[in-house]
């Protein structure tokens, strides 16, 4: 992996992490009724998620499992 491909992952995986935090959070809050403090929680639960789910597919696409 060479130090760009390494900044482009950087990149991706905030932007994985802030885009599903700021579409989580308010349709929980809202929508879904929780209360703030569980939406943030759940918001950054499924942030959190889906960046593991990036490395993941990442890494299994490169072929090291």
């Amino acid at each position: 992996m060479t130090d760009a491909d390494a900044s482009a992952d950087l990149g991706s995986t905030t932007g994985a992490l802030v885009v599903t935090f700021l579409l989580v959070t308010p349709v929980a809050g809202t929508l879904l009724d929780f209360n703030w403090t569980q939406a943030v929680l759940l918001g950054g639960f499924a942030g959190v998620t889906a960046v593991i789910s990036a490395w993941l597919t990442a890494r299994r696409g490169a072929g090291t499992e």
